[in-house]
């Protein structure tokens, strides 16, 4: 089941669905690894990006997300530092 969200709400979340982003990449990361991911994302992505979590992270399993770029520069540094 997909979500649709109101112009209105999309408007007041900064809102943007993942087919607008050219770049993608998934990628699975221990319990607790995620945070620091997104440490590094923020401070040395130069374009937009966004992340989705699929299933959540354990202490037995990995958790799955899909982390999503406009910039193909931003995709590769974040695919050799993370994969």
């Amino acid at each position: 089941m997909k979500l649709e969200l109101s112009d209105e709400l999309k408007r007041q979340i900064d809102w943007r669905s993942e087919e607008s982003f050219p770049y993608s990449r998934g990628v699975t990361f221990p319990y607790g690894r995620v945070d620091q991911v997104l440490r590094w994302c923020k401070s040395e992505c130069q374009g937009d990006w966004r992340w989705q979590l699929i299933e959540t992270s354990s202490d037995i399993r990995p958790g799955k997300y899909i982390f999503y770029f406009d910039s193909e520069q931003d995709c590769c540094a974040f695919t050799l530092k993370w994969c």
